[in-house]
């Protein structure tokens, strides 16, 4: 074929597009569409339908069919809004129509779509057809419900925490004014000033513990700008402001991979938990480095420590899960600590992990 013969044909067949119909055009977009695309003729009772109807909803040959199928197929939770809601619509001589609802499958499933419509009217107001499209959303509303129940469960996680922990250190403080207030009634000026001692120590501990709940509040910041931030983060947030010396130290300058940011920002937390409960530490240092073998992450305080033979007191430090999220990564974990003589987290995660 010639250049001249080949432009004329490319010429002809844009001619032959620019001439196309209102209704061809339809047609047009109608086949190519992944949304369910109808024709509602209002006059006659009937529907057409494109391949939608089959691809979302799983109905196979059914491109005609009567208004009321559409009807039958809306959830009954729904179809009095929906059928009143278009009805409206005609009434009102309105343009557009549009209402999120739930829809029947073919195997009895429910999908949630949003539904737009566009009427047709005649010289004198009587709707003659409705032209519009069925988008399935159910994916995002799935992932909006996901979403919402995991909040209400972090709701509830949080209050179990503040009841077991703030509330049970308020308690605490209202025993401890009390018997100073009997003390100091009574005279015996050393036994209050070792109550008042106590008492100070007991809100203190509140103030760390809520603080703590306060920050876990907060959506994390390694999502948006990686380990090191989200770390200092923490440690501004909680450690700093209950008076606890921190000292952070990083040569990590570039994103990590994002299973091991997640991991070690989970072990650092859990470490820096414990202190801050249970160790009732003053200082805490923080090593995140980046070797030529390893990725290292250290935690050590000068708190109280505790003993590896006292398996109680070790079920609420979280050593286990610490370790099994460090072995996950292809790592290791060592945990030191003497009573009286402080903690020291240890975590080494070689490079050579596949973490993604």
């Amino acid at each position: 074929m010639s250049a001249k013969t080949q432009s004329t044909a490319i010429e002809s067949e844009l001619l032959t597009r620019a001439s196309l119909t209102d209704e061809q055009k339809l047609q047009i977009i109608a086949k190519v569409s992944a949304d369910a695309i109808y024709d509602w003729d209002i006059l006659a009772g009937k529907t057409r339908w494109n391949h939608g109807l089959q691809t979302l909803f799983g109905y196979k040959d059914k491109d005609v069919m009567s208004h009321t199928w559409w009807e039958d197929h809306v959830h009954p939770d729904d179809r009095v809004t929906a059928i009143a809601g278009v009805a409206e619509a005609i009434k009102d001589h309105a343009q557009y129509w549009s209402m999120e609802y739930r829809y029947l499958r073919a195997d009895g499933s429910y999908a949630h779509v949003i539904d737009r419509g566009y009427f047709i009217y005649d010289e004198n107001g009587k709707a003659l057809r409705m032209i519009g499209a069925m988008v399935d959303v159910t994916a995002r509303v799935n992932l909006a419900e996901t979403q919402m129940q995991a909040a209400i469960e972090e709701r509830q996680r949080l209050a179990r925490d503040l009841h077991d922990t703030v509330a049970q250190t308020l308690y605490s403080l209202t025993l401890l004014s009390e018997a100073v207030r009997r003390l100091a009634n009574n005279g015996d000026l050393d036994q209050v000033q070792a109550y008042a001692g106590r008492l100070g120590e007991t809100a203190q501990q509140s103030l760390r513990e809520m603080r703590l709940l306060v920050y876990e509040m907060r959506s994390p910041v390694i999502e948006k700008e990686g380990l090191v931030r989200a770390l200092q983060v923490r440690l501004d947030s909680v450690e700093k402001r209950s008076g606890i010396e921190v000292n952070f130290q990083s040569n990590v300058v570039k994103a990590l991979p994002t299973l091991l940011e997640d991991g070690l920002f989970y072990i650092a937390s859990e470490a820096l938990n414990n202190s801050l409960k249970h160790a009732m530490a003053s200082a805490i240092t923080i090593r995140l480095e980046l070797g030529e073998s390893a990725v290292v992450l250290e935690i050590r305080d000068n708190g109280r420590g505790f003993d590896f033979g006292d398996k109680k007191e070790l079920g609420g430090l979280g050593l286990i899960t610490m370790k099994e999220r460090a072995e996950k990564l292809g790592g290791r974990t060592q945990i030191h600590s003497v009573p009286g003589e402080g903690t020291r987290v240890f975590v080494s995660i070689p490079h050579e992990v596949k973490y993604d």
